[in-house]
């Protein structure tokens, strides 16, 4: 009775809390940390963007897929410590963009931070579930034609879009159970990989023995890529806030923990498929994605045909969770009157306590962006672009209004570490966006040092 208590206490003080910062409770509150923890896993989900981009992150560096998947690591936990700051003080759904006008105290500034957020999430969402439809058609065996890919993951969106409509208890279930399948996943293929599959020796998948082909900016973008995108998504704690029970202390944490636990199994499972990599010099199958080819050829297809259950469930909720932080984005947004028809986005079903329309307007902007592109390489970088974009904006409002940190600080609070790591993760988002856009830039010819 205590512990129940406790918990209702907790509730009516988070909507306290809410209240202050102008804004009634609508969606129903019910994820506790380990859940809020679970989303952001779910969304990163190594088990999908290390192995849909794989083949690029391998294919032109070499080893160096491991050294660059290790700095993007170092940085990004320092990202996350910045933005779990912000996130402590102002917990509202939305995440960056929310941030961005309070800490600025302009709602214009505020609106582009959202802008951008929206375009990364609607590509991330589109990324997820485009690549979990070509690994889909693969695994039962479909031709692999562009509408046939285009029909797996028009399916796939419609579960995802099912299973927000009735909540974010269900949202909050599947994603505690990804949890599981992710470390059970990587811990089962690693284990195969190592058994099974290893051709090369460890000291051969650190070293950098393979001569670079190109320019050494071409080459270090792939991989860069491969990781930027898949470690990227972690303010997905953020954008469940006004659902998360006590979001002050669990949504920095569940950001932080989430890119670490990632990070982790991250490396042993690059180290993994770098130890099985055959010789590249045989005739690959193109039909096949690159990193199951590698999978396939070390242990063999019926264990492969088993541990593509764990991947394919992995993604689909790393796909569902991503498409549910694209909807609180959304319907935040709407709530500010930031989207055309923002009182039919912003409007939350009696039943379901969700936002239902958000549901089906982000599954629309997702599959157009998809038909439109049928590239999981540009939808991975639109996705990294935008998302990183807002992180900008949102760090250099908190560099310009650090007073305001200061004075308002949450349960999360750096200290004086917090200004030097402010000023890195912005050079360190800045640093993703700038490379990105160049990199398109010189692979279209455009620039002489590609």
């Amino acid at each position: 009775m205590v512990a129940k208590n406790r918990f209702k206490s907790q509730i009516e003080k988070d909507i306290c809390d809410l209240n202050r910062l102008g804004y009634a409770q609508e969606l129903y509150r019910t994820i506790g940390g380990f859940s809020n923890f679970s989303i952001t896993f779910s969304v990163i989900s190594i088990l999908s963007g290390l192995l849909f981009l794989y083949s690029d992150g391998q294919g032109p560096a070499g080893n160096w897929n491991i050294w660059v998947w290790v700095m993007v690591c170092v940085f990004q936990i320092i990202l996350a410590l910045a933005l779990g700051e912000i996130a402590s003080i102002y917990p509202l759904a939305g995440g960056v963009y929310k941030w961005t006008e309070r800490l600025s105290n302009n709602q214009s500034i505020g609106w582009v931070c959202g802008y951008f957020s929206i375009i990364g999430w609607i590509a991330c969402t589109a990324g997820i579930e485009f690549g979990m439809g070509t690994f889909l058609a693969f695994y039962l065996g479909l031709d692999k034609t562009p509408w046939m890919i285009l029909g797996m993951t028009g399916i796939i969106i419609l579960l995802h879009s099912s299973i927000n409509i009735y909540g974010i208890r269900i949202v909050a279930w599947f994603n505690d159970f990804s949890v599981n399948v992710h470390i059970m996943g990587v811990v089962i293929l690693v284990s195969l990989l190592l058994i099974f599959g290893q051709r090369n020796s460890l000291r051969s998948v650190f070293s950098i023995k393979h001569s670079l082909n190109g320019s050494i900016v071409a080459n270090f973008a792939q991989p860069l890529l491969m990781s930027a995108w898949t470690l990227m998504a972690f303010d997905a704690s953020a954008s469940v806030s006004e659902e998360s029970i006590n979001p002050s202390k669990v949504v920095p944490w569940g950001m932080f923990y989430a890119v670490v636990m990632s990070a982790l199994l991250g490396v042993i499972l690059l180290v993994s498929l770098n130890l099985a990599l055959p010789d590249l010099k045989q005739p690959i199958d193109n039909n096949m994605p690159f990193s199951l080819y590698v999978i396939q050829q070390a242990i063999g297809h019926t264990m492969f045909e088993f541990i593509m259950s764990f991947i394919l469930m992995a993604q689909f909720a790393a796909g569902l969770s991503s498409q549910t932080v694209l909807i609180r984005i959304l319907y935040s947004f709407s709530r500010d009157q930031g989207l055309p028809l923002s009182k039919t986005w912003r409007r939350v079903s009696s039943r379901y306590d969700t936002p239902i329309y958000s549901v089906f307007l982000a599954a629309t902007l997702t599959f157009i962006l998809i038909l439109l592109t049928r590239n999981l390489y540009f939808i991975a970088s639109l996705s990294t672009m935008g998302i990183y974009s807002s992180y900008v904006i949102t760090l250099g409002t908190a560099i310009w209004g650090h007073r305001k940190i200061k004075e308002n600080y949450g349960s999360f609070y750096l200290g004086k570490l917090g200004g030097s790591i402010r000023l890195i993760s912005f050079l360190w988002a800045l640093f993703i966006v700038g490379f990105i856009i160049l990199f398109f830039f010189g692979k279209a010819g455009r620039l002489p040092w590609f």
